[in-house]
């Protein structure tokens, strides 16, 4: 990149290189020769560049969904409600349990897509796949369902993990535990996107989205 060279280094390469090695996963590359499968259309994508709050360089690469048609389907996606955070909060201070915050890595790339979008591989997917066509597979940043898919991914999860989705919030999650010393509680996970906040006992070693 023309940045890199004026500053002397490779940081831009090297974020970029990171994000295309991560997309790596949603996409599934088609021989050339064989035909697409039925229903897919073409779509494309750009990539942004940003500079996080410690300096690291950050690339994302993303789908161009308003380009893409409209969806036939709802592509609503919930988030908990601030009033339940502040419960959650409320909660575990009566109850003397702790509180853990987490971040999904790569949220969206974890779950299925169900758009049936391709596109062509430009140069930052490598010289040898430049031109070459790929299906996109999984949720990419920037689809105008990725939202739902990964909301709809998520609740599956929670769901075999135990917990039970709160009628009154649908980002809240709960299921029954006990204390070390044998009181019952419930354990808490409340989900804002990528972004989990876990009220149990068992934080020190819970590892739920590792």
């Amino acid at each position: 990149m023309r940045i890199d060279k004026e500053n002397g280094n490779t940081l831009w390469m090297e974020a970029l290189a990171l994000e295309v090695g991560e997309l790596w996963v949603a996409l599934q590359l088609v021989p050339d020769g064989e035909p697409l499968p039925p229903g897919y259309i073409k779509a494309t994508g750009h990539i942004i560049f940003d500079v996080k709050m410690d300096f690291r360089r950050k690339a994302r690469w993303v789908k161009d969904g308003h380009k893409t048609p409209e969806p036939e389907t709802s592509n609503y996606a919930g988030v908990v409600s601030r009033e339940s955070v502040r419960i959650a909060f409320t909660y575990a201070a009566l109850m003397g349990v702790p509180v853990m915050a987490a971040d999904i890595r790569n949220a969206y790339l974890q779950a299925p897509s169900s758009e049936k979008h391709y596109i062509v591989c430009g140069p930052e997917f490598g010289l040898e796949n430049a031109g070459k066509r790929a299906l996109i597979k999984r949720a990419i940043y920037g689809g105008r369902v990725a939202g739902r898919d990964f909301w709809l991914h998520l609740r599956k999860c929670m769901e075999e993990l135990g917990f039970e989705s709160s009628k009154a919030d649908p980002d809240v999650w709960f299921r029954p535990a006990k204390k070390r010393d044998g009181t019952e509680y419930m354990e808490y996970v409340l989900l804002y996107v990528d972004d989990v906040l876990v009220v149990s006992e068992k934080v020190s070693y819970l590892r739920l989205f590792a």
